[in-house]
């Protein structure tokens, strides 16, 4: 197993919940397992995978931020599946000062700066999608792999030049769209790598340069 995906499972174990709810990158469970196409973009460029019935050759290596995953990927939710193309569209890094300037308590996130992470989602099959939450799955990894924290800022203001302020996304299938989740890295500390890990063992991960 790679060093980075040691990082990623790493990364799903819960941290201390403060005040704000700053949180591990969030919870899964055993179905991530049983994910279906999955990629982590590390596949040598013989193997292929099938994407609606058509072959597509699998990257030699992590996929570029912009890039969509080759083939679809099951989601599982409490009461439904889905089956997804995913593309990890835009990473874009603030400042300490945004998070004060939303509220956040200076000790609460102190010598940190925000991610804003955007991935991109179509449904190619699915039902029962009333804000299904597909960027649980999302994961961001600094330098020598550290894995960024996800933030749930409740109560706080919108971070200026941050994720907007969305509370529900309906979808159905053939929808595609954009959502956007924060991440919290030490500041000076450049993002490297982002991952959709629907399957923890194989995750989808993007170089970010």
């Amino acid at each position: 197993m790679s060093h980075g995906r040691k990082a990623l499972i790493r990364a799903v174990a819960p941290a201390a919940v403060l005040a704000l709810a700053l949180t591990g990158c969030g919870s899964d469970d055993s179905s991530d397992s049983k994910a279906e196409g999955k990629t982590d973009g590390k596949k040598s460029s013989s193997e292929k995978t099938e994407q609606g019935g058509a072959e597509e050759e699998a990257p030699a290596g992590p996929l570029k931020l912009g890039q969509t995953a080759p083939g679809q990927h099951k989601y599982d939710m409490s009461d439904g599946k889905a089956k997804l193309e995913i593309t990890a569209k835009t990473v874009k890094t603030g400042a300490n000062k945004d998070l004060l300037a939303a509220g956040l308590k200076g000790e609460d996130v102190k010598g940190m700066q925000p991610v804003f992470v955007t991935f991109q989602y179509t449904v190619k099959e699915g039902s029962k999608l009333d804000d299904p939450g597909f960027n649980r799955k999302v994961r961001v990894l600094g330098e020598d792999k550290k894995p960024g924290k996800s933030l749930i800022a409740i109560g706080a203001d919108p971070i200026p030049g941050g994720c907007p302020d969305v509370d529900e996304v309906k979808w159905k299938a053939g929808d595609t769209k954009t959502l956007c989740s924060t991440f919290l890295l030490p500041e000076g500390t450049a993002a490297e790598q982002v991952a959709w890990a629907g399957d923890l063992r194989d995750p989808l991960i993007w170089n970010v340069k």
